[in-house]
């Protein structure tokens, strides 16, 4: 992968970093904005619900940026794009989809089709 590609993806992977950082400042200011207007017990619970929706998505951003940092730390280290279980390329369409993807299209396969136990 030459150095225009990796800038190209290290720009990507900073650009969602970014989003999710600034989607957090905003769900964190949502909660307490909507704390402060609880007026009625209807309100609370369908605050409650919208809530629930808002962490399950805080999650998945928050695993989101751990992969997004990793991504970084292989292109600092000068192992981006390679995946993590055989050692090949990734193919850098996948990556442009995904910039922090860490296995190849057929170890993720063999991944999903076997998955390890915790």
């Amino acid at each position: 992968m030459n150095g225009t590609d990796l800038d190209y993806f290290r720009s990507c992977l900073l650009s969602q970093k970014s989003r999710i950082l600034n989607r957090s400042v905003e769900f964190r200011d949502e909660q307490m904005k909507d704390q402060e207007n609880l007026i009625e017990e209807a309100d609370k619970i369908s605050l409650d619900q919208a809530t629930s929706l808002s962490i399950q998505l805080h999650e998945r951003d928050r695993s989101s940026l751990v992969l997004i940092e990793r991504a970084l730390g292989k292109i600092a280290d000068g192992t981006y794009g390679q995946c993590e279980c055989c050692g090949d390329q990734i193919v850098s369409k996948r990556l442009e989809v995904s910039p922090f993807v860490l296995l190849c299209i057929s170890c993720m396969e063999e991944q999903e089709e076997n998955p390890q136990p915790f």
